[in-house]
């Protein structure tokens, strides 16, 4: 299209209807009664795949077309980046792989991708089950006959042990492994409000949430700091490679390593992708699969046909073909990242739409995997759907739970690996089942975590 004829396109196309909300405030309300992903869903409905949501002077317009989601994070992702949207953000995680754009962002991938290739994770499959084993065992001896667990809890507990073993080659130890975790918790929690709200405080203005912030900081900055220093200590005698190590030997073009504060940014990161999500998928996965008892009888004669009673190796991972359809049908359902957003740099026409500078485009997973033109009843939990068969040609940008394009997670195979170890070896030790209550409703922060407790009841097997 030549220059002058986009420029009429852009000029004729409308803007995207917009949701429910009030003068000067917007929909600020509404996300307040309704909650985000109730509200976004409703609007979803009623004005279709682009639309546009006020928060007193944010706009953000979300995103739900597989159409729209590929210009944004492919082909045009240029004009959509990670600009001031992601600042709280960067107060976790500073400038690091998540964070950073352009030429620095390429730069830092580049010197991260072979620690992430297949062969690296299937390096550490041995000490994700190692870790998993240990913790079983451990919940044995604690409880003989079987007893109740808060899935979560138990889940971010379990994962970041994994973290700490096969990423920084470190056991933390129950003790740290709580005090970290809560602060992991803490400042996602706080860093979400922030993000939620139209009018943050300044954080050198020490109001109560401002100073449990900087507190969860400064606990997770010294955790950090810590196991980098120990790192460097011991890289020349560490016969095992870990993640973090080979980040230490990383070098950018001319030949620089990563700093301790840069290193400081991506342990952060890879905590937020190997703690969190795979913890949250996991514990997503207790609350549909406790409603779903055929499809926990079909994953479990799946593990003991491949596995034959004994632990899980590399070369089993790829053989549990059912275990990963399900994985993938809980991240359809549930994905711990259910959006992603970026900055519009220039307008542009999305969908027959324009979309302004300065706009928060959201592309969200949360909806656009459920949308009716590419998953059959899609709110049915239903792991046949990811079989070969019934995959074969659905739209792949109506599926993004770890988002797609350049800047897919670069953890992704760990968090999918991982997953399937610790379902098998559950699977293989114990049965669990929901305990009655209030059911849990995703809450859309910067993850989407359960709003209630998931209680599970679970016996050991002969």
């Amino acid at each position: 299209m030549s220059p002058p004829a986009a420029a009429q396109v852009l000029q004729d196309a409308p803007l995207p209807p917009l949701a429910k909300g009030l003068p000067l405030l917007g929909s600020v309300t509404e996300l307040s009664r309704h909650g985000m992903i109730n509200f976004l869903t409703q609007e979803w409905k009623r004005l279709g795949d682009v639309f546009r949501v006020q928060l007193g002077p944010r706009t953000l317009v979300a995103v739900a077309d597989p159409v729209g989601v590929e210009r944004i994070l492919a082909s045009h992702r240029e004009n959509y980046v990670k600009g001031k949207t992601y600042d709280g953000m960067r107060l976790l995680t500073g400038q690091g792989l998540l964070t950073l754009e352009g030429d620095s962002w390429l730069v830092r991938r580049k010197m991260e991708q072979p620690a992430f290739h297949r062969e690296s994770i299937r390096k550490l499959t041995a000490s994700m089950v190692q870790v998993t084993d240990s913790t079983l065992n451990r919940w044995r001896a604690r409880h003989p006959e079987g007893g109740v667990l808060e899935a979560h809890h138990a889940m971010l507990t379990l994962t970041l042990e994994v973290v700490g073993e096969t990423l920084f080659g470190q056991s933390f130890g129950e003790e740290h492994t709580t005090t970290s975790g809560q602060a992991f918790s803490d400042a996602l929690a706080l860093l979400s409000a922030r993000s939620n709200s139209s009018v943050n405080v300044p954080l050198v203005v020490p109001t109560p949430k401002n100073q449990r912030l900087k507190r969860a900081l400064k606990t997770l900055d010294e955790m950090v700091f810590g196991i980098i220093a120990t790192a460097r200590a011991q890289k020349d005698h560490e016969a095992r490679p870990t993640l973090l190590s080979m980040l230490l030997d990383a070098k950018d073009p001319q030949g620089q390593g990563l700093t301790d504060p840069q290193l400081r940014n991506e342990v952060i990161t890879l905590f937020l992708a190997g703690h969190e999500t795979t913890a949250l998928l996991l514990t997503w996965g207790f609350t549909l699969l406790g409603r779903h008892p055929e499809v926990v009888e079909k994953m479990r004669q799946e593990v003991e046909t491949v596995l034959q009673g004994r632990i899980p190796t590399t070369e089993d991972i790829p053989k549990l073909t059912y275990l990963r359809q399900v994985v993938d049908e809980i991240l359809r359902l549930r994905s711990p990242t259910w959006a992603v957003a970026r900055d519009t740099v220039a307008d542009d026409v999305l969908c027959g739409f324009k979309i302004r500078a300065g706009d928060v485009v959201l592309p969200v997973s949360y909806l656009a995997h459920r949308h009716p033109k590419f998953w059959t009843d899609p709110d049915r939990f239903d792991p046949d759907r990811f079989a070969p068969a019934q995959s074969q040609g659905r739209n792949q940008w109506a599926y993004f739970p770890f988002s797609l394009g350049p800047r897919m997670c670069i953890g992704n195979v760990f968090s999918l690996v991982e997953s399937q170890i610790v379902l098998a070896m559950l699977l293989q030790r114990a049965d669990f089942e929901l305990i009655p209550g209030p059911e849990a409703q995703p809450d859309a922060q910067i993850t989407l975590r359960p709003t209630e407790e998931v209680n599970v009841r679970f016996r050991w097997r002969k």
